[in-house]
């Protein structure tokens, strides 16, 4: 069987002396009511720092010298002490690097998606340029804006160019007929006569003319591949 240990009883020496106070209070009543009240002192042991004690001890120097009492190195307001949270992720905030390109923590002068950004800004800035570009070609009339059938409709000639030179009016006449009516054909001809590569081509009406750049832009003809596209005009000075 476990042994249990058996508390010891404090002898009749240690035991404090028992003190009795009687007090006399009245009741709701208005009445006089007597409390008595049994209590023991009892002593207990505080440990002490001998070094504070010596300092304490001190005399004091300076201001304070030949003064007593703590009025001069204690302070009698009562001051209260707030902890704030956000403090410190404030602080950490400020201290945080931010670079300029990407937003993210590290030097702009050493951002590794710095050409990335750049690329992606020139890729974005391209269009803007290509449209620029194209306000000065020509635009068939069905694809601008306020276009109404109604309105007179003006057909304009077709630039073929990489042609062979054994093409003739003849053959491009033959090879454009197949899409509608040609009303001219002109191959212009170099001074010795040979033709200098390139013609132009009128239909009778805007249909054929798109049909024409459809089927036959990047065609195969006497062993070269045909550019059709509409031909510029020349603006007079």
């Amino acid at each position: 069987m476990a042994t249990v240990a058996i508390p010891q009883k404090e002898s009749w020496a240690e035991v404090p002396e028992e003190k009795v106070i009687e007090i006399f209070v009245k009741n709701d009543k208005g009445e006089d009511v007597k409390i008595i009240k049994t209590f023991r002192e009892y002593q207990v042991p505080v440990k002490r720092n001998k070094r504070v004690d010596e300092r304490r001890k001190w005399e004091k120097f300076g201001d304070c010298a030949g003064t007593n009492g703590m009025s001069n190195t204690s302070s009698g307001e009562e001051v209260f002490l707030t902890l704030s949270r956000n403090t410190v992720s404030e602080e950490e905030k400020k201290d945080v690097i931010v670079c300029r390109n990407c937003k993210r923590n590290h030097f702009t002068s050493k951002c590794p998606y710095y050409e990335a950004i750049k690329m992606t800004q020139m890729s974005m800035n391209k269009p803007e340029k290509e449209e620029k570009v194209q306000e000065n070609k020509y635009v068939l009339p069905s694809q601008r804006g306020g276009y109404s059938p109604a309105s007179p409709i003006e057909v304009p000639s077709l630039i073929v160019s990489n042609l062979s030179e054994n093409a003739n009016e003849k053959d491009l006449r033959e090879l454009f007929g197949r899409f509608g009516m040609v009303q001219k054909v002109n191959v212009p001809k170099q001074n010795d006569g040979k033709p200098r590569g390139f013609a132009y081509v009128t239909y009778a009406d805007l249909k054929s003319t798109e049909e024409a750049i459809k089927h036959l832009d990047g065609h195969r003809y006497d062993y070269l591949v045909l550019s059709v596209s509409i031909a510029q005009r020349r603006k007079n000075n």
